[in-house]
């Protein structure tokens, strides 16, 4: 179990170290610690703000899904709102047109109960009439018999019992009609009231469907202030994060502008001590093909991801081909791990870095850190031309501008490619305008590897 926490931590180790790139040695560069306070500070505000507007955007989703139900359901209840309308258009048509047929039955049936009374009337009249004229009774029967004899008789009793079915007829009839008139009012009337009751349902229905319509209504107003709350919180929590983000990046400049001014002061001591001097490198670098194992392209490659792994490729194979040219010349090592490893030449070494990055590219467990850049640049350099000619060395430059002066007027050929410039021989600099020579002891350069680029 404990062999297992060292593996684990070791290749922890061995990651984290070998991505930072721009890590050049063991002097840390620090940040002020009021300054990383701040900066640590800033962050957590603004990602603390970056959560508040997710969470109130969140809330503003979940709003304008409610809201957007709402108003579905408000377009469905002002469908159902107008079908009403013409419904209750409708049924006031057809109680008008009721209403007609009612009244015009009531005066049939008024003019039936007239006609009824008025044959009833005549009925009456005429059965008097008979009575007081001696008709229609015994006495008159036998009077005519006696004067106009048996057909006179017969005649009168004819004519008196047609007149009494042809008046009970007629009031029958009457009878029936009005009754027949009556029974078509009553229906009316039960139509008439069906018309008005429904009537009556629909416009309940009608301001039930009012009412759901208001709350409906007022609810999305409710959704609409909440909204435009959240919106202006939403904006009110972007201004905060600009401004977060601003300050960050003033800090993260300041923090940078402190660790530049770390990183010139560390240059300016270690240029303190050397002198303008320029020593010859070799003129008689080797130009055969060189052949190297996938182990050696692997020890190139790390290499070069350590020195420049964050420079263009045009800079990536520079690095690596001051390198080939060293193994190509009589004053270094024979061997290109022998070179790489010379002792003070390449800071990464001496930092141990180097080796941190070896072995994480060993470990299956661990994500290649070598870019595919510094893979290509490797295999590159083997046997490619020179894009820095027979430099033997290299540097970051930018801390110390006198470099370049130094290289000018020592007629010393060089190539500035983005952080680093790559020169023939090797010159010591200074940081003040008048420096002593002094005599240089090329086994103490590390102009090499003072400084990487990130």
């Amino acid at each position: 179990m404990r062999n297992t926490l060292r593996k684990w931590y070791r290749r922890m180790l061995c990651l984290t170290l070998a991505l930072c790139v721009g890590l050049s040695s063991c002097v840390v560069f620090a940040v002020s610690e009021e300054t990383q306070n701040k900066i640590d500070q800033t962050e957590e505000e603004k990602a603390a703000a970056e959560e508040e507007k997710a969470a109130a955007e969140e809330e503003q989703s979940s709003l304008n899904s409610a809201k957007e139900e709402m108003e579905k359901y408000l377009e469905q209840l002002t469908s159902q709102a107008n079908s009403l309308n013409e419904q209750v258009a409708l049924l006031e048509e057809e109680l008008e047109v009721k209403e007609a047929e009612v009244a015009a039955k009531e005066e049939e049936v008024a003019q039936a109960e007239a006609a009824l009374e008025e044959q009833y009337a005549d009925m009456k009249t005429r059965i008097q009439y008979m009575y007081e004229n001696g008709q229609n009774t015994v006495l008159s029967y036998m009077l005519a018999l006696l004067t106009g004899g048996i057909t006179d008789m017969l005649n009168q009793v004819e004519y008196a019992v047609s007149i009494n079915e042809y008046d009970r007829d007629m009031l029958e009839n009457y009878k029936v009609s009005k009754a027949a008139l009556e029974q078509q009012y009553a229906e009316l009337q039960d139509e008439q009231e069906a018309l008005e009751l429904l009537k009556t349902e629909t416009e309940e229905k009608k301001q039930q469907v009012a009412t759901q319509q208001a709350s409906t209504g007022s609810k999305i107003s409710s959704y609409n202030s909440q909204l435009a709350e959240l919106e202006e919180e939403i904006t009110d929590i972007d201004e905060l994060i600009e401004q977060k983000t601003a300050l960050l990046n003033e800090l993260i400049a300041q923090a940078e502008a402190e660790e530049e001014a770390a990183r010139i002061a560390a240059a300016q001591s270690a240029a303190s001590s050397m002198s303008g001097t320029v020593i010859v490198g070799d003129a008689n670098i080797s130009r055969e093909t060189i052949t190297l194992s996938d182990y050696e392209i692997l020890l190139l490659a790390a290499m070069i991801y350590c020195e420049a792994g964050g420079e263009s490729a045009e800079g990536q194979l520079a690095v690596g081909y001051v390198i080939m040219n060293r193994l190509r010349s009589s004053l270094y090592p024979s061997t290109l791990e022998g070179v790489l490893r010379q002792s003070k030449q390449f800071e990464p070494v001496s930092s141990g870095r180097f080796d941190l990055v070896l072995q994480a590219e060993q470990d299956d467990t661990i994500t290649n850190i070598v870019t595919e850049s510094c893979w290509n640049a490797a295999r590159t350099v083997i046997n490619g031309t020179s894009n820095v000619g027979d430099s033997l060395f290299f540097r970051t430059w930018s801390p110390v501008p006198s470099l370049i002066t130094n290289l000018q007027n020592n007629n010393v050929p060089y190539w500035i490619i983005g952080a680093h410039v790559f020169y023939y021989y090797w010159t010591s600099y200074s940081t003040s305008s008048s420096s002593s020579d002094s005599e240089s002891e090329e086994a103490d350069d590390d102009t090499d590897a003072d400084e990487d680029t990130e």
